[in-house]
């Protein structure tokens, strides 16, 4: 895994056009304006929208409604330069679970927040004070965060109850945000990929240090010399 930033269009657009090569269930729809591009699931109840234009927030859309028809049960926004894998994570993790979305239950605020944090337990995040009713889980740098707006309510037109957010290679701030109906199953396919490009950065960052001060030559008895 690469963990890019995306930085112009051809990132973005070679993350869809893979997904769509991958999942012919999938139709590519382009706007009359040609202005975006959406990814529609045979059902016509999964969406994804990529803007074409990169000065525009938020970058990619996407939604998943009860029947062609019906209400929204839940959606996600990315900024401009949330890292690729995290993308193709959450379009991934639309496909696989397109046929239970419709019939999925939104989970006790509870299960999901033990399910959503678990790939960054497992790596090594831990939980932070934070406002009443947030929860706050966090590298040891602050750079990357999870986000969890206990005080949301069930609504799906709460587009931020879930905020996945890290720094790009500009430090630049990015965040993926999830309303507060989003399954367990979404958060935690992202959280596990935020959770990749954490430890991938981390790892990056020691290669840095260690080019820049490289271990001094062993001395006259085989240590090191200081």
């Amino acid at each position: 895994m690469t963990f890019q930033t995306p930085e112009n269009n051809r990132e973005h657009e070679a993350v869809l056009d893979r997904f769509l090569d991958d999942h012919p269930q999938w139709q590519r729809w382009r706007t009359w304006s040609d202005e975006t591009t959406h990814a529609v699931h045979e059902s016509l109840c999964l969406r994804a929208e990529l803007v074409h234009e990169p000065k525009l927030e938020p970058r990619w859309r996407f939604a998943v409604y009860a029947s062609p028809v019906g209400a929204r049960l839940w959606h996600a926004a990315a900024s401009t330069t949330a890292p690729t894998d995290i993308i193709d994570a959450l379009l991934r993790s639309l496909a696989t679970h397109a046929a239970e979305y419709p019939h999925m239950d939104s989970p006790r605020e509870d299960e999901a927040l033990a399910e959503a944090t678990r790939p960054l337990a497992d790596s090594g995040w831990t939980t932070a004070p934070e406002a009443p009713g947030w929860v706050r889980w966090r590298t040891p740098n602050d750079a990357f965060f999870l986000r969890h707006d206990r005080t949301d309510d069930s609504s799906t037109d709460s587009s931020a109850a879930w905020v996945l957010s890290g720094l790009d290679q500009h430090r630049a701030r990015w965040t993926i945000a999830l309303s507060a109906t989003a399954p367990s199953t979404a958060l935690a396919d992202v959280a596990a990929a935020v959770a990749d490009c954490e430890a991938f950065s981390r790892q990056q960052a020691a290669a840095r240090s260690c080019a820049r001060n490289p271990a001094p030559p062993p001395g006259p008895h085989g240590r090191r010399t200081r």
